[in-house]
């Protein structure tokens, strides 16, 4: 979602050169009388190679994580169309990719430097960086961030829903804490370790404002965890000090280590100051650098662009959108979009020739994943994350709910003949499967592809006789298609990864996106040609579709209006809020 920008390497390499000094310089009798007076922050920009879009996608659009001694950083970022981890040493500026960190997102450190951990494929990997060696450490099928202590537990938030989950050092896993679902609490995630690696703090999503914020646990009574502060995200940790967000505002409060408890006042660190869709803060510190980074604007555009990549157009203004899909005679648009007033997901309709879009879902729940009957007349959506509604695209009659189910669910098309929803279906132990929803009465519901592995973005051919779908089985997302109704004889279509497959209308051409391009592949039969890029969006793809003759593309993408800012590097940023608290505490 944020394209961060180039390295100011002059003005960063002075910042951790200044560093540097400050700390070697020998004591006179002058520094001896003014021992206590703290150095003055050193403020620089940080802007990553040009080449570099950072963060992985429109959930994680920030992922900057400081190595414990503030001399690397790691940050998944885009290059040509492929998410991996960078690392930069912040004293000589040299940047490089980490091998194997394919699609990695949320990166953490482990306490001695040593290792990275991240969120990949629906696992948590790390990598040792001194021979790029990678170790599999468990499942985490939507990652809501990880912390390692020094003792070798990690603590992570495998979904975006729950608690936290333990795993020890010998590799099992158990439960660390549950929301309480009686107060409103949906979800705990992103944890951090405080310095004595029995206590973690966490973030609370909660609807009662009372039990929303960072709370604290430890690892071995978690049953007794209290609210430590209420917070708009995340909280950081940096020695004992916890940074956190109150509006825009990132405050720095210290906590009293011999019962984790906050003491003196909370100060300010840094101003204008970013959260993500997940909750997380734009912000990473050690002990003595900061760096954090501006609100990102959520407006995006619908715009049209030829199979060259040429824009040719846009439909309508900025606006808060995820999911689209075109009608089948490409002038109209089915779009998820964020209702401004009442913040919740919502089913539009948009057309080319009308200025005012139609809402189509009319419930205060998320409505969301729409898609076209091949006649245009109708559309089906997820209703409340686990009904199936459908209704004419001219909101004129009521919605009839034609199917339910317990765990989230994601319509992902409907077959040409209308007798048939593919829907994607959430399971503990085979993860995101399809299963495929008959319109007739009295006909359940059946698994089509359901494995130990995600099955995503499926979409019925346009004859009805196969079905295009992204798998992770190999590591990595690739389009494979199979044979419908029966699945059985599995083509795999790249090799090289790929996501959200979009069929041309004669279905000989198959689309698909890596990254932010877009590529095509012609197939025939078993017969698969070779992948050919279209083009490079320039930007995060939130969705994108194309029109049965494949020469248009409608693209979800950031406004033009929203182009992100340099984020800050602060050394020394320590040295105002320990001033203000000695202050604090001399009263």
């Amino acid at each position: 979602m944020i394209r961060w920008f180039r390295i100011v390497a002059t003005l960063l390499l002075a910042a951790v050169i200044v560093f540097a000094t400050a700390r070697c310089r020998p004591v006179d009798s002058t520094a001896e009388r003014d021992r206590d007076t703290p150095p003055r922050p050193l403020r620089a920009a940080w802007l990553p190679d040009e080449s570099l879009h950072v963060g992985a996608g429109t959930d994680y659009p920030f992922g900057l994580a400081l190595s414990p001694d503030g001399r690397q950083l790691v940050y998944p970022a885009t290059r040509a169309g492929a998410v991996a981890l960078w690392l930069q040493s912040l004293s000589t500026n040299e940047t490089r990719a980490l091998p194997a960190t394919d699609g990695a997102s949320a990166p953490f450190w482990s306490p001695d430097g040593t290792r990275v951990g991240f969120f990949a494929a629906g696992r948590i990997r790390a990598i040792e960086l001194a021979n790029g060696s990678m170790t599999d450490l468990t499942e985490a099928r939507s990652g809501r961030g990880a912390a390692w202590n020094a003792a070798g537990d990690l603590v992570f938030a495998a979904t975006g829903e729950g608690g936290l989950t333990r795993r020890g050092p010998d590799g099992v896993t158990s439960s660390l804490t549950t929301p309480d679902a009686a107060h409103g609490e949906s979800s705990h995630r992103w944890p951090a370790f405080l310095p004595d690696g029995r206590h973690v703090v966490f973030f609370v999503r909660a609807t009662e404002r009372s039990r929303g914020g960072i709370w604290i646990a430890s690892l071995d009574k978690p049953s007794e965890r209290r609210r430590l502060i209420a917070a708009d995200g995340q909280a950081i940790v940096s020695d004992n000090t916890l940074l956190y967000v109150n509006d825009v505002a990132l405050m720095a409060q210290p906590l009293d280590p011999a019962a984790w408890t906050t003491v003196g006042r909370a100060e300010l660190a840094g101003l204008n100051v970013g959260r993500g869709p997940l909750d997380q803060v734009f912000a990473t510190a050690s002990p003595e650098v900061l760096i954090y980074g501006p609100p990102g604007s959520t407006l995006r555009e619908l715009r049209w662009t030829a199979r060259d990549g040429s824009a040719i157009g846009g439909m309508g203004e900025p606006l808060d959108a995820w999911d689209l899909r075109l009608s089948p005679e490409g002038t109209r648009v089915a779009t998820t979009e964020l209702d401004p007033q009442t913040r919740t997901l919502d089913v539009w309709v948009r057309e080319r020739s009308q200025p005012v879009p139609r809402r189509l879902s009319i419930s205060t729940d998320a409505d969301e994943s729409g898609v076209w009957s091949p006649d245009g007349n109708r559309i089906a959506w997820v209703a409340a994350r686990r009904k199936v509604a459908i209704r004419g695209a001219g909101a004129v009659l009521p919605e009839q709910v034609v199917a339910a189910f317990e765990p989230p669910i994601r319509v992902w098309d409907w077959s040409r003949d209308a007798g048939f929803l593919l829907i994607g279906r959430t399971a503990a132990d085979t993860r995101d499967d399809l299963w495929v929803v008959p319109l007739v009465e009295g006909i359940p519901e059946r698994p089509y592809a359901a494995a130990a592995f995600n099955q995503v973005h499926g979409v019925f051919a346009p004859d009805g006789r196969s079905i295009a779908y992204a798998s992770d089985e190999s590591g990595q997302f690739d389009i494979y298609v199979d044979t419908f109704p029966k699945p059985g004889s599995r083509l795999r279509v790249t090799t090289a990864g790929g996501t959200e497959p979009r069929w041309r209308g004669d279905g000989r051409e198959i689309y698909f996106r890596r990254g932010t391009e877009v590529h095509a592949v012609a197939i025939s039969g078993k017969d698969v040609g070779a992948s050919e890029r279209l083009f490079d969006a320039g930007a995060t793809i939130r969705s994108y579709d194309v029109t049965a003759d494949g020469k248009r593309f409608l693209l979800n993408l950031p406004a033009s209006s929203s182009a992100p800012r340099a984020a800050t590097l602060v050394v020394n940023w320590r040295a105002k809020t320990s001033q203000g608290n000695r202050e604090t505490q001399q009263r």
